[in-house]
């Protein structure tokens, strides 16, 4: 049985494990496919799966810059607003873009309260503003403006979080790396549990929760990565579809594609 998650919280695992299982099903219907999820305090691998009497071995892993993060990201959003509707501060919709990854205070603390402050006064100060005003709260060290409100409309009265523009080359430079990282991380796990050893078929599943990513874009972005060949194939699960999730129904289906495999029908 599947152990239960918290409400409102998607088993990504689940997910992208059912867009690669689906895949090869697609590939050929035909071949026989058994699997089975290892318990998390057997891990790694991820799962089990025989595919046509081949045993593999499959772990799963994300390339997002980090969900905690972005929940960081959406109580400062909801404080804001917050804040703003209870002095009536707010009029007209605006729009709060965060570039990268700065140092967020931490919540209840004085530089938090300080931040709330001056985002509900910087919107108060753009409510008879024209639209495209815009306000910088927070600066990196090298001065770049890293967070900004930016009145965006002068009819309703709400904020929103606005996601930073990136260039193309950044956008597959940041995929590359990530992707690397990721192949590196598991590749050790798996060597401290001795898995090659025992199946040296391992199969790495990728699931993009990643803002700018587009298929395009990873493709490209792969053909930077280096030292991924002790791998037997790389699936990755892309954006979410209106395909049903056949293994696990009640959490969302995804499709995928293969961006590297041993196996040339698969690619």
């Amino acid at each position: 049985m599947t152990k239960k998650r918290a409400a409102g919280r998607i088993d990504e695992e689940l997910v992208c494990f059912d867009s690669f299982v689906q895949r090869l099903r697609e590939i050929d219907s035909s071949q026989e496919i058994t699997f089975y999820r290892v318990p998390k305090s057997k891990h790694p691998p991820d799962f089990r799966v025989t595919i046509a009497g081949v045993k593999y071995a499959v772990e799963v892993t994300s390339i997002v810059t980090g969900a905690d993060y972005d929940d960081w990201c959406k109580k400062l959003l909801e404080t804001i607003r917050s804040e703003s509707e209870t002095n009536n501060t707010m009029k007209g919709t605006y729009a709060l873009t965060i570039v990268g990854r700065p140092d967020i205070p931490r919540r209840g603390t004085t530089h938090w309260r300080k931040l709330v402050s001056t985002a509900a006064t910087k919107i108060r100060e753009m409510s008879d503003a024209p639209c495209g005003a815009e306000s910088c709260l927070l600066r990196d060290a090298n001065g770049y403006a890293v967070m900004v409100i930016q009145k965006t409309s002068a009819q309703g009265s709400t904020i929103r979080r606005m996601p930073a523009m990136k260039w193309e080359g950044e956008v597959q430079e940041e995929l590359s790396r990530l992707i690397k990282e990721r192949i590196e991380a598991k590749r050790k796990g798996l060597e401290r549990k001795r898995i090659l050893d025992q199946c040296p078929n391992v199969i790495l599943l990728l699931h993009d929760a990643y803002l700018y990513c587009q298929v395009d874009d990873v493709k490209r972005a792969f053909l930077n990565v280096q030292g991924y060949e002790w791998l037997h194939s790389i699936f990755i699960a892309m954006s979410f579809s209106d395909r049903p999730n056949i293994l696990y129904p009640n959490t969302p289906g995804r499709r995928g594609m293969f961006l590297y495999s041993k196996n040339k029908q698969w690619r």
